[in-house]
C-alpha cells in the first residue's frame, strides 16, 4: 500500500475497508432486494454504481503513487558544494518561495513538496499523510481522494436513507434480521457522517483556494498571498479534471552517463578544428593564424 512498511500501520486502513465493504454487504444483501420489490430497480441499479465508484476511488487513493520524488544518485551526494545553503529561493508569479534542502533525499525540495515521515520519501504537493488508506495523498491521487470523500458522503446518506425507510415499512416486527441489520449499518453510518462530512467540506475549501493540508495548517501562506491559486473555479477544475502527474519513480532516462579511461580516449581534431593562442603578456592575444583577435 503506497509507499509505507507493511506493519501495524495498515490496521487503519484495514478497518476502512472493513466498514466500507462490511456495510455496503449487508446494504445490498439484507435491505435492497425489499426496495427492488416494493419500489423500482433504479434504487440498486444507482447504489450499485455509487458503490463502484466509492470503492474505485478509495483503491486509487490506496494504491497510487502519490507523486513520490526518487532520491538522489549516489553519485550526486559526494558533491559537498551542492548541499549549501540549506535554502534556496525561487520566484514564482512575482512571490518569492523557499526551497529546502532535504538531508534524506538529497536535493533541494520543490516550494509545494515535502517530506513525509512515515513514508520517508519526498512527496509533490504533500497534502498529509492519511492513515486510513496507509498513503500520502499528494499530487498524483490527491484527486481520487477527494472524489472518494465526496462519494462516500453520498453514498452514506443514501444508505442510511434507504435503511431508514425500511425500518419505518416493518416497523411493526423491529425484531427481525433485516430491521436489526438496518438499524446496525445505521449505527454506523451515524458515528461515521460527521466527521466524513466535515472532512469533505474542509477538503472542498482547500480546493476552491487552491491550498493543501499541509499549507493550511501550516499557515505557509497567512502573510502573503498564494501564487498557486487559479481562482475558486479554475482550481475546482484542475484538482478534477487537470492533468496527471507522471510517476518519477519508475522514470528512466533514455540517455545512461558511462565511465571511460581518460587513457583510452583519444582525439582526433581536424586540420582547422584547433586555434592556438599565443600570449605577449599585454593583454592581447594572437594566434598563429594570418588573423588576430583582441
Amino acid at each position: 500500500m503506497g509507499r509505507c512498511e507493511f506493519s501495524t500501520r495498515i490496521l487503519p486502513a484495514t478497518c476502512a475497508w472493513s466498514l466500507l465493504l462490511g456495510a455496503t454487504g449487508l446494504f445490498f444483501i439484507f435491505i435492497v432486494p425489499d426496495h427492488l420489490q416494493k419500489y423500482s430497480i433504479a434504487i440498486p441499479i444507482y447504489q450499485g454504481i455509487l458503490s463502484l465508484f466509492v470503492i474505485a476511488n478509495f483503491a486509487l487513493a490506496t494504491f497510487m503513487d502519490p507523486g513520490v520524488y526518487p532520491r538522489a544518485h549516489e553519485d550526486e551526494f559526494r558533491d559537498d558544494d551542492f548541499r549549501a545553503p540549506l535554502y534556496k529561493n525561487v520566484e514564482i508569479k512575482g512571490i518569492t518561495m523557499r526551497m529546502k534542502w532535504c538531508t534524506t533525499c538529497q536535493f533541494y525540495r520543490p516550494p509545494r513538496c515535502s517530506h513525509c515521515s512515515v513514508c520517508n520519501n519526498c512527496i509533490e504537493t504533500f497534502d498529509h499523510h492519511c492513515p486510513w488508506v496507509n498513503n500520502c495523498i499528494g499530487r498524483r491521487n490527491y484527486r481520487y481522494f477527494f472524489l472518494f470523500l465526496i462519494s462516500l458522503t453520498i453514498h452514506k446518506i443514501s444508505i442510511f436513507s434507504l435503511c431508514l425507510v425500511y425500518v419505518l415499512n416493518h416497523k411493526k416486527d423491529l425484531a427481525q434480521t433485516g430491521n436489526i441489520i438496518a438499524l446496525i449499518v445505521m449505527v454506523i453510518i451515524g458515528l461515521l457522517i460527521i466527521p466524513v462530512g466535515g472532512l469533505t467540506g474542509f477538503h472542498t475549501v482547500l480546493v476552491a483556494r487552491g491550498r493543501t493540508t499541509n499549507e493550511q495548517v501550516t499557515g505557509k501562506f497567512r502573510g502573503s498571498p498564494n501564487p498557486f491559486t487559479r481562482g475558486c473555479c479554475k482550481n475546482c477544475k484542475y484538482a478534477l479534471c487537470g492533468p496527471q502527474w507522471p510517476r518519477l519513480v519508475s522514470y528512466k532516462p533514455r540517455t545512461k552517463t558511462v565511465q571511460i579511461e581518460s587513457s583510452r580516449v583519444t582525439y582526433v581534431a581536424a586540420e582547422k578544428d584547433v586555434k592556438i593562442f599565443m600570449d605577449n603578456s599585454n593583454g592581447i592575444k594572437h594566434d598563429n593564424s594570418s588573423n588576430h583577435r583582441l
